[in-house]
């Protein structure tokens, strides 16, 4: 089972990326029971979002997710 550690971004360097195929082998089997959202910014610097729920009620997460990463 794959060890969870919450994400806090001052600890990692600018310009330091996580290898994406790492993160999505470590979200899965987590027992997600509620809206999921995959976010992601590809090469041509589009957006790409794909989630489990429709629009309203994944941006539910994402905000809270905003509020998490950039404080309150």
């Amino acid at each position: 089972m794959a060890e969870i550690v919450q994400f806090k971004p001052v600890e990692v360097g600018e310009g330091y990326r996580f290898d994406p195929n790492e993160l999505l082998e470590a979200a899965k089997d987590q027992g997600f029971t509620a809206t999921l959202a995959i976010i992601g910014q590809l090469e041509d610097g589009s957006i790409w979002i794909s989630g489990s729920a429709n629009a309203g009620e994944t941006l539910i997460p994402m905000e809270k997710a905003k509020r998490q990463v950039v404080g309150d």
